[in-house]
């Protein structure tokens, strides 16, 4: 009668046992091939340590996105350090669209989008957060996409897979960094600074203008605006092509780039964070702000718990449950 009892217990038991509440995903992953399944594994691996996938799934960032080409070796992002990465990427991503429709998610958007220059955009975002950053920043969002923009819109629009990325944010670089998660103050920082070099750009290829005033410039900034300057030439842009950004020329910009970049900087995970294999974001920031400090926090978080998940669970089963999960 005791072992009765204890063999029942266990039976109960387990009917509530945490387990349970994988049957759902199990019964979905049991549909896919063990070879599907492989290269499903090889996608969220490549996107939680290739690129910043694991801040958008378990935290606050509002959108990641990795970059496809139609020619992988003219990627010059993570994806060059191997370039068999894009075949990897491309293989999961056809894989993934066999089988989406079996795993829904109310938190996600898991897409892929037209880029300019050839490139696609592998594309994840967290719902909830980008909406919370849309009410936060409307002003900005409706400085760069009009009055009438709402985030149901914009999320329409990056699901519906029509529009280029460049044609979603209006090619708005400070909206780029808000909606990548990187905070209202560095985002339009580097808003700016790409303004200011924009501005010298257009006058050193006006055909009119006088040569760039190289003394003016650190070595830093005359480098890579020379570096720009001649691959603009090489693709054939003309002045008046360039971004026309809505901000006011100023009257010195190579003391306005100066002050920009004493006022900013790139905000790196340390090397112990780097070289763990879930990878953590890095991206420009206003020096010693709160905004920075709030940002680093929340990021912290976010990777530690995407660690902990990953020393027992596989890329795809992490993932997908993260993905899948209700609100």
């Amino acid at each position: 009668m005791k072992c009765f009892f204890w063999l029942l217990f266990l039976i109960l038991s387990g009917c509530h046992s945490p387990d349970q509440n994988n049957k759902p995903l199990d019964n979905s992953l049991s549909l896919i091939p063990i070879e599907d399944q492989q290269k499903l594994e090889i996608l969220f691996q490549h996107m939680l340590t290739g690129d910043y996938f694991a801040g958008t799934l378990f935290g606050s960032k509002p959108v990641t996105f990795q970059e496809f080409h139609d020619d992988s070796w003219k990627l010059s992002s993570y994806v060059m350090v191997n370039p068999y990465n894009h075949f990897f990427l491309d293989e999961g991503w056809k894989t993934w669209i066999k089988y989406q429709q079996i795993f829904p998610s109310q938190r996600f958007i898991f897409t892929k989008i037209p880029s300019k220059g050839g490139y696609e955009f592998l594309i994840l975002i967290n719902k909830m957060a980008f909406k919370k950053i849309f009410e936060k920043n409307r002003d900005l969002f409706e400085i760069a996409l009009g009055v009438h923009v709402t985030a149901e819109k914009i999320l329409q629009d990056f699901e519906s897979q029509q529009k280029t990325f460049e044609q979603i944010v209006n090619d708005h670089e400070g909206l780029v960094g808000l909606i990548l998660g990187y905070g209202r103050e560095g985002s339009m920082s580097v808003f700016q600074y790409c303004a200011v070099e924009f501005q010298i750009l257009r006058n050193v290829l006006h055909p009119l203008s006088p040569p760039l005033d190289e003394k003016k410039l650190p070595r830093k900034f005359l480098t890579g605006l020379k570096w720009k300057e001649k691959r603009l030439t090489q693709r054939g842009v003309k002045w008046h092509q360039l971004l026309h950004f809505d901000i006011e020329p100023f009257q010195d910009p190579y003391v306005e780039l100066c002050k920009s970049s004493e006022q900013s900087e790139f905000f790196l995970p340390s090397w112990q964070e780097q070289i763990f294999y879930i990878l953590p974001p890095n991206f420009t920031v206003i020096k010693d702000s709160e905004e920075a400090k709030q940002l680093k926090k929340e990021y912290d978080i976010a990777m530690q718990t995407a660690r902990e998940t990953f020393k027992t669970k596989s890329f795809l089963r992490g993932f997908l449950e993260q993905y899948c999960k209700q609100e």
